[in-house]
C-alpha cells in the first residue's frame, strides 16, 4: 500500500472497520517498486492497492471494499445482503470506479508521472460535472447510497479529497458534498487512514498542478481595483495564477472575456467554478477561504460591519470618484479635470481624514481589506488633486499601507506608473 493512493486508502479505512487482522506493505510508486518482477506476478495492472487473503488476490479497492464486508463484516449495515440496499451501494461504488477515479487519474497521473502543470477545460468541466451527479445522489440521503455510512463513501471520500485539490467544489452550488465531506472527515478511521494521505496527496500532486493554481487572477498592474486583488493573494498566500488583460487593445472585450466577465472590467477571480468580478468581493472571499485568521476580515459581526462599511465607502465613493477621470482620460482620451470632480475628490479626502482621526487604519487599529482596498483608489487619486497639509492623517497612513511588503511590492511603482500615464493627458 501506499497511503498518498485514494484507492489505498479507502482500504486502510475498511480494513480497521472491519477489524481485520492485515499487515499493511508499502509500494513506492514513485520509485517504481510497482513495476518489480516480485509485484508483477501479484498484480500484471501493476497498481495499488492489492489484497492477498491466503489464496486470494484481488486487484481492485472496490472488489476489496466488497469483499472485506462480506467476509469479515460483523454485520450488514455498511454493505447489506439485502438485495436492493445492496444495489445502491454497488451503483455508487461503480460510479465512483468509472467517473470519479478516472476524472481524478486523468489530472494526477500526468502531473505526477509526466510533468503536466496544467489542466484542460475539458477535464475541468468533467470534474464540475461528476460533484454536480454526486451533489444528486446527496439530495436524497445523508450518505451516498444510504442515510448511514457505507462501502461507497469509503471509496468516494478519497478520491473526492483528491479532487478538491484541483477544482474546489463550489460551497453555494454544492452544499451537500461540503456537509457530507465534513461528516466523512469526522470519522476516526478517516482521521486515522484518510487525512493524514489526502493531504500528503494535496502538498505532492497539488504543487505539480500548476503550483496547485486553481485560483486564477485576470488583472492589469495599472488598475486600482486589480491592484487590491493582487495585494490580498499575496498577503493571504494564494496558489494564483496571474494573467495579464490589457484594456488599451481591448482584451476585455473579447468574447473568451465577456463570457468570464460580461461587465468587461478587471479584476477577475476563477477559483475552482467560481467566478467573482468585483475586487470588494474577491478581497472578501479570499479573506474567508484563505486567511489564517480573521485579523484581516473579522469574524466579529459589529468588528465586520465596520470593515464592510468601508469596502462600500470604497465602492460607492473612492472609486466612482477615480473612475470619472481615469477611465474619461486613460481609455476616451478626455483631457480636462471639471472643477466639481476635483471638488468631488476633495470631498472624499475630508470623509477618509474624518475616519482616519478616530483609528490607525479605516476599520479598526490594524490593517483590514478595507485599508488594502481602499489604498490603491487613495493612492492613485493623488495624481489627480494632491495631498495637501489639510490631510495629514491620509498622507501618513498612504506611507504606512505602501511600506507593507505586498503595498512596496505592488502598489508603489504600479501607482506611479498610473500618475505618470494621467498626467500626460490631463497635466
Amino acid at each position: 500500500m501506499m497511503n498518498i493512493s485514494p484507492p489505498s486508502r479507502a482500504c486502510m479505512m475498511a480494513c480497521e472497520i472491519f477489524e481485520v487482522p492485515v499487515e499493511h506493505i508499502v509500494v513506492n510508486v514513485a520509485e517504481g517498486e510497482q513495476h518489480k518482477e516480485e509485484f508483477i506476478k501479484i498484480n500484471p495492472n501493476h497498481t495499488i492497492p492489492v489484497l492477498v487473503d491466503g489464496d486470494l488476490v484481488l486487484q481492485d479497492s472496490h472488489a476489496i471494499l466488497m469483499y472485506l464486508a462480506d467476509m469479515y463484516g460483523k454485520d450488514d449495515v455498511l454493505y447489506p445482503k439485502d438485495t436492493e440496499r445492496r444495489s445502491l451501494v454497488n451503483q455508487k461504488l461503480f460510479f465512483d470506479a468509472a467517473v470519479l477515479f478516472p476524472r481524478l487519474l486523468s489530472v494526477a497521473k500526468p502531473a505526477y508521472f509526466d510533468n503536466v502543470k496544467t489542466y484542460t477545460d475539458k477535464q475541468k468541466d468533467d470534474i464540475i460535472e461528476a460533484y454536480g451527479l454526486l451533489e444528486q445522489f446527496l439530495k436524497n440521503t445523508k450518505y451516498l447510497a444510504a442515510d448511514h455510512m457505507t462501502i461507497a463513501d469509503l471509496s468516494c471520500i478519497t478520491f473526492i479529497n483528491g479532487l478538491v485539490y484541483i477544482i474546489p467544489p463550489n460551497i453555494l452550488k454544492y452544499p451537500r458534498i461540503h456537509s457530507w465531506i465534513e461528516n466523512m472527515m469526522k470519522q476516526p478511521l478517516c482521521q486515522r487512514h484518510n487525512v493524514p494521505g489526502a493531504q500528503s496527496y494535496g502538498t505532492d500532486y497539488g504543487t505539480k498542478i500548476i503550483g496547485k493554481m486553481t485560483v486564477k487572477l485576470y488583472k492589469l498592474d495599472l488598475s486600482p481595483p486589480a491592484r487590491a486583488a493582487i495585494m490580498a493573494c499575496d498577503l493571504f498566500n494564494v496558489p494564483v495564477e496571474m494573467i495579464d488583460v490589457n484594456l488599451f487593445d481591448k482584451e476585455h472585450c473579447t468574447p473568451e472575456f465577456l463570457k468570464k466577465n460580461p461587465m468587461h472590467t478587471v479584476p477577475v477571480l476563477e477559483d475552482g467554478d467560481v467566478t467573482i468580478t468585483d475586487s470588494h468581493a474577491i478581497l472578501m472571499y479570499l479573506a474567508d477561504k484563505y486567511g489564517k485568521n480573521d485579523m484581516y476580515y473579522p469574524k466579529d459581526t459589529d468588528k465586520r460591519a465596520l470593515v464592510n462599511q468601508r469596502l462600500f465607502f470604497d465602492s460607492g465613493i473612492l472609486f466612482p470618484r477615480l473612475r470619472s477621470v481615469s477611465y474619461a482620460a486613460l481609455l476616451e482620451g478626455v483631457k480636462i479635470v471639471s472643477e466639481k470632480q476635483k471638488n468631488d475628490i476633495r470631498e472624499a479626502y475630508e470623509f477618509t481624514e474624518e475616519f482616519l482621526k478616530h483609528t490607525k487604519y479605516l476599520a479598526g487599529d490594524h490593517i483590514t481589506i478595507a485599508d488594502i482596498s481602499a489604498l490603491t483608489d487613495l493612492s492613485s487619486l493623488m495624481h489627480i488633486v494632491p495631498l495637501d497639509d489639510k490631510y495629514p492623517k491620509i498622507k501618513a497612513w498612504i506611507e504606512d499601507m505602501n511600506s507593507q511588503p505586498y503595498g512596496e511590492k505592488y502598489n508603489v511603482k504600479a501607482a506611479a506608473l498610473f500618475g505618470e500615464l494621467l498626467k500626460k493627458i490631463i497635466g
